[in-house]
């Protein structure tokens, strides 16, 4: 899921009831300075401007968009919202076609493959100032020679727990894997107890908890230079990952188990699952002993490398190469990155300012959710940003399983890994 959701419901029902660490290529000061068009003068926008979103964000952004088009009459906007699993495929396209909208909205982990079709203008020195937004959230906008995008909005994941069962096992949020590990032994054993935890299984992409483990035991998948994957850090991300599945304390296939049910009473998410609980709760769906108050949450517990980092995601914006009005493209997307329309952003779509700043509303403050999540974001680690590097999560998914199952070990699974990516490179 690449956005986040905390409605008032939710807020209030909780009442009562990402220094970040980026990896890869960063940018230093502003933004890359090959752009070829820089963006127009304020009130000196034309044209019509076509964008491209995902995910249900068109109809917020043609209000957030109001009083850029009262200042700039001479320009219109349309929107087209873009399914997520069709991005990449619409972009291609595009692409290939030389004719596309004007601005293209990717999620973060999809902008490197867009980079790499060549499909997104530079981003011109005045457009926005990388240091005013989160690191690793510029970091998924870089490509091989500079930022090709500008982030729009983050979000991350952190530990949800079933609180209710942790008390009466005398349990409170873990701190530690060590503390996780303890947690989910005691879920599984405890009487009438299923699992311990729910993870992405092998089958569904684990590289979005893997990667973060790997962060969490001090290692990185790469250097900048090539990829870094056989690693003792690796190895332990593996072993820990795989040996929830080993022990029987995460399920390696469907399950009934739940985390309302107290089947699988944890797991690794964002706030939208609040959301989904509450709407569970109000359908009557969920068992008549879960509650709101039922749910823990807390920031993930530090591994052995010293950090929490978890995965950072969201949707970057960008210029398409073959735009012909790129001067007003420029200019919409520089003023959308400003405090106040990320301020707004979040009023209107409850999703996290990539722009730091704008973190400070009160509105995020004082949400006990949004709390949690924004201590969350101090500690953060983007997805290697590159072309391949769906490849290399494939990979990783496919060796992941046979940890998890016991056909090979961790240190093979990494060497192997290694040895693939290395064919593979990066992508540019």
């Amino acid at each position: 899921m690449r956005s986040l959701r905390v409605t008032t419901v939710t807020a209030i029902a909780l009442g009562a009831a990402l220094v970040l660490s980026g990896c890869g290529r960063g940018a230093e000061g502003g933004a890359g300075g090959d752009g070829s068009v820089a963006p127009a003068a304020e009130g000196e926008a034309d044209g019509v401007i076509e964008v491209w979103t995902a995910g249900g964000h068109a109809d917020n952004l043609e209000v957030l968009a109001k009083p850029w088009l009262e200042a700039n009459p001479d320009a219109t906007l349309k929107v087209t919202d873009v399914p997520w699993d069709q991005v990449i495929t619409k972009v291609q396209t595009a692409t290939a076609a030389g004719k596309g909208p004007d601005i293209i909205m990717t999620g973060s982990d999809q902008t490197a493959t867009v980079i790499g079709m060549g499909a997104l203008d530079q981003v011109p020195d005045d457009v926005y100032d990388a240091e005013d937004f989160y690191p690793a959230a510029v970091d998924s906008a870089t490509g091989e020679d500079g930022l090709y995008a500008m982030p729009w909005y983050v979000e991350t994941r952190f530990l949800f727990y079933r609180k209710d069962i942790a008390e009466q096992l005398g349990l409170s949020a873990p701190k530690t894997w060590e503390d996780i590990e303890t947690m989910a032994a005691a879920f599984k054993s405890r009487p009438g107890g299923t699992y311990g935890i729910s993870l992405p299984r092998p089958v569904e992409q684990p590289a979005q908890v893997i990667v973060p483990f790997d962060a969490q035991a001090g290692g990185q998948l790469t250097d900048g230079e090539k990829w870094t994957i056989d690693t003792p850090e690796l190895v332990s991300a593996l072993d820990f990952y795989a040996g929830f599945f080993q022990r029987g304390e995460a399920p390696l296939e469907e399950t009934d188990a739940t985390f309302e049910n107290g089947g699988t009473p944890m797991f690794i998410s964002g706030p939208w699952m609040l959301d989904v609980f509450a709407e569970a709760i109000e359908a009557g769906t969920a068992p008549a002993d879960f509650t709101l108050d039922s749910v823990g949450y807390s920031v993930f517990p530090t591994g052995p490398g010293g950090s929490n980092d978890q995965y950072i995601g969201g949707g970057n914006l960008g210029v398409f190469t073959a735009s012909d009005n790129k001067a007003s493209a420029w200019s919409l997307l520089s003023w959308m990155g400003e405090q106040e329309q990320q301020e707004q952003w979040f009023t209107l779509q409850n999703e996290l300012p990539a722009n730091i700043a704008a973190g400070d509303l009160p509105a995020i403050q004082e949400n006990p959710v949004t709390q949690t999540l924004m201590e969350q974001m101090k500690d953060t680690v983007a997805m290697p940003n590159y072309p391949a590097w769906s490849q290399i999560a494939d990979l990783l998914g496919k060796y992941s399983e046979q940890v998890a199952s016991g056909q090979i070990t961790s240190e093979e699974a990494a060497k192997e890994i290694q040895s693939q990516a290395e064919s593979i490179g990066f992508g540019w």
